[in-house]
């Protein structure tokens, strides 16, 4: 069998040649030509692309995209000989296609067994890096052949060299000399000397192979190779060949760069990959604007930074929090930060999936409700029992029943599944799509799904989306990031579609935020309390592997997840979604709110006057040593002491005050 496939790749490769040479045959007379018009090149020509560009919804910039570019109208004329010299010797003498390179290659190939060597002409490596992507595939190599040819019969030689010299990659995000001489000496590419530029040369094979902070000695042989081949050519001689061998290589310190926002950034570069291709991303100058609201990510940051610092003193071994706040109106993003520090961990928590613990309840409870099965003032049974041969339990007292409202406020486990139970789970997976979770497996349906317990669970970004439910009245809106993408002369090319869809009625929607408005005030949410009314919900699972807090207002929904990316569990006192997450959201929402970055105000302090009195030497002394700084005058010591907050599935600690039973209906069947 191997003989046989070792005749079948021969013959492939010997017709493969053939064609070739014949194609490149026909390209010394008038094939050149026609390929120009099939190919649409006619209709083309070259333009300095700029980088790829994001903005925020305000339309400033954020950040650039893509490979840096310093466009050159000319070049040295000793770097374009030693660019000919080593990456295509009879440049001047073919028409775009070497067959004897090709045939080398080809014959290489066929003893290999495998893609090993390539013999791009620089008309052809310019086809690719202006058309194509860098796989080695036979197909893409007589696309590559094609383009090469109408590319020489449109442009001069000189011409399609200059392309060349401004496009082709060279390391540290540069494209062209220009870029590189730059980057790598700190010089106008006129000002280089003849062992920079042999450096430089060198490099074109493979930039990243030869970064000269990770593998100079390599770097140093290549630049050898280069000037060999130049005293072979006689472009230079031995001696001098010699002397650049000898001469210093002053090579400028790589800066490293680090967008702004990284997982936003590469948020948004994955999407435009998958809806425009990669080489749009870098290539085609887009202008990419987006949802993310400049202020609400830089408070995102800091709340997210400033946390992670203090979890050390408080023993939280929670490495990652991510946070991602969408406008339940419109499901724009408005602040994403996927993680605590980029460069330890690239894995973006804002989107990736993770279960969801108690924070899921709401969902189902929502459902429940809008199917006419409970009321707030329901009552249901709250006492641990079998279903089937599922027994969930409260982990602390509790009453044996319980209010719809108070078993949500208290996050009752017992109770939330009877509810979950009496919806039934095919009910219940339809309602969960329609709030926009595409996480759901078939193995979910069971009622652990009322704890949140799932296959893969729910990500950060489709919660925040899906609370936006309830701040909506009760409309469904698509998460979404990116507004609008223009090309480089403003052209409109791709634009957000609303995806809107009535959930749950919008009384529902109301009743519900009136219930978790009260999580905030009596329940397991009150870490969260900020200086106007939110609602939302906490959620901890098993071994506090994720902790959630997740707090809406009328223009804004945010999901706050704490955790280890590796499911590692958190340990520490007080590793409750509530005590963990429930801060990083207070923190961040009370920065929007008194800079001013939300529509909603906070009511202002309001100071009752008493009337003075006159007042002793002594009472002025005791006041004297008990004044207030300004600005602190609503500290107290008990401030920095507030109780520990039990888990969602631990609530029975917690002394509150839930809202009267009016109607005392049966409980659920058991």
């Amino acid at each position: 069998m191997r003989f046989f496939s070792r005749i079948s790749m021969a013959m492939a490769g010997l017709l493969l040649f053939i064609i070739c040479f014949l194609i490149g045959a026909s390209f010394t007379h008038t094939l050149p030509g026609i390929l120009t018009k099939v190919t649409g090149l006619n209709n083309w020509e070259y333009e300095v692309r700029e980088q790829s560009a994001i903005y925020y919804s305000d339309g400033t910039k954020m950040a650039d995209l893509g490979y840096k570019r310093m466009y050159n109208e000319d070049f040295p004329e000793f770097l374009k000989e030693s660019v000919v010299a080593v990456e295509d010797r009879r440049f001047y003498e073919h028409s775009g296609l070497d067959a004897k390179s090709i045939g080398r290659a080809i014959w290489k190939d066929i003893k290999a067994r495998s893609k090993v060597e390539g013999a791009s002409t620089i008309t052809q490596q310019l086809a690719r890096t202006m058309f194509l992507t860098g796989e080695k595939t036979y197909t893409r190599k007589i696309k590559e052949v094609i383009i090469a040819g109408a590319l020489e019969g449109k442009y001069s030689k000189e011409a399609i060299l200059n392309m060349y010299l401004n496009e082709i990659y060279m390391g540290r995000g540069c494209s062209g000399m220009g870029c590189a001489a730059r980057s790598y000496f700190n010089k106008d590419v006129s000002e280089l000397n003849k062992a920079e530029i042999c450096m430089l040369v060198g490099m074109i094979q493979s930039p990243e192979f030869y970064a000269p902070e990770r593998n100079f000695e390599g770097l140093k042989m290549r630049q050898e190779v280069v000037i060999n081949l130049l005293i072979e050519q006689n472009l230079i001689t031995a001696e001098e060949g010699n002397d650049l061998k000898m001469q210093s290589l002053n090579i400028r310190k790589s800066e490293e760069t680090t967008n702004k926002h990284p997982y936003f950034t590469e948020y948004i570069i994955a999407q435009v990959k998958a809806e425009l291709g990669t080489r749009s991303v870098y290539q085609a100058g887009l202008r990419i604007y987006t949802t993310l609201d400049s202020r609400m990510q830089a408070a995102a940051e800091t709340a997210v930074k400033n946390n992670a610092r203090s979890f050390s003193n408080r023993n939280i071994t929670a490495k990652d929090i991510s946070l991602i706040s969408i406008d339940p109106r419109t499901g724009a993003i408005k602040a994403m930060v996927g993680g605590v520090n980029f460069q330890e961990n690239q894995l973006n928590m804002a989107v990736i999936a993770r279960q969801p613990g108690s924070a899921i309840k709401p969902l189902y409870y929502a459902a429940a409700m809008n199917e006419g099965l409970i009321k707030t003032d329901t009552v249901v049974n709250n006492k641990p029992r079998y279903f089937g041969e599922y027994k969930p339990e409260n982990y602390a007292p509790a009453p044996e029943k319980s209010s719809v409202w108070q078993a949500l406020v208290q996050s009752y486990n017992v109770a939330s599944v009877e509810i979950l139970n009496n919806l039934g789970l095919d009910k219940a997976f339809a309602y969960l799509d329609k709030f926009g979770i595409s996480s759901m497996e078939e193995g979910d349906k069971n009622l652990a799904l009322g704890l949140g317990g799932m296959v893969k669970g729910i990500s950060p970004a489709e919660m925040a989306a899906a609370y936006g439910v309830f701040a909506d009245e009760g409309k469904y809106h698509e998460y979404y990031a990116i507004k609008r993408i223009e090309d480089r002369s403003g052209r409109l090319i791709s634009w957000h579609k609303d995806k809107t869809r009535q959930v749950i009625s919008s009384n529902t929607a109301r009743v519900m935020n009136d219930v978790l408005t009260d999580v905030v005030r009596h329940g397991t949410g009150k870490p969260a309390a900020i200086g106007i009314s939110g609602a939302g919900k906490t959620g901890t699972t098993t071994n506090s592997r994720d902790l959630w807090y997740m707090g809406y207002i009328g223009e804004l929904s945010t999901a706050v997840w704490a955790g280890n990316s590796d499911g590692t569990a958190v340990t520490g006192a007080g590793a409750y979604g509530g005590s963990v997450c429930g801060p990083v959201w207070r923190d961040y929402m009370n920065s929007l709110l008194y800079s001013n970055a939300l529509e909603k105000k906070p009511a202002p302090r309001v100071i009752e006057e008493e009337p003075e009195e006159e007042e002793t030497p002594e009472e002025e002394l005791e006041q004297e040593g008990t004044e207030l700084e300004p600005g602190n005058e609503e500290q107290t010591p008990e401030q920095d002491n507030e109780p520990v907050e039990q888990p969602e599935n631990n609530p029975g600690n917690e002394e509150t005050t839930p809202p009267p039973v009016e109607d005392i209906t049966p409980a659920l069947p058991e």
